[in-house]
């Protein structure tokens, strides 16, 4: 497990992970502002990277930057999915690299949050966890019940 400490780290380690992805990437989206993801996302497409955004249904005020962010990662390539409203939000960050390396943030994907805020994130291999993470993405982007 690595920690990943913000402003510090800032966003190389998920550019990074990203970037080193050969198989498939699975990211949660809460908030996002973050062209450099963006295009690194869509370059890991172009390489042959499955790709899978799931973007959350609500987050006070933005659903249509959300919206907004669907559609470019559509035209992109990128399979998106969207979260239920059956809860208030479904606030997770996390990235899923190559069903290996989960990386779960307590940041969004934005300026303020990664280069002006404290807050952190870790990098997990550990296969059991990273298979359950898998799960709660698989049954969020389909919308059954995650057991």
């Amino acid at each position: 497990m690595k920690l990943l400490v913000q402003p510090d780290d800032g966003i190389k380690p998920l550019l990074a992970a990203i970037n080193k992805a050969k198989k498939n990437i699975r990211i949660l989206i809460f908030r996002f502002d973050r062209f450099e993801i963006q295009k690194a996302l869509v370059a890991a497409v172009e390489r042959g990277v499955t790709v899978q955004a799931l973007i959350a249904y609500t987050n006070r005020g933005e659903e249509k930057n959300l919206r907004k962010l669907e559609m470019q990662l559509l035209e992109r390539g990128i399979t998106v999915s969207r979260t239920a409203n059956d809860l208030v939000r479904y606030h997770g960050k996390m990235m899923i690299v190559d069903d290996k390396e989960l990386y779960l943030f307590a940041y969004n994907y934005t300026h303020m949050d990664i280069d002006l805020s404290r807050s952190f994130g870790v990098a997990i291999r550990t296969a059991s966890t990273v298979k359950e993470a898998i799960e709660l993405f698989e049954a969020d982007s389909h919308r059954v019940a995650f057991k």
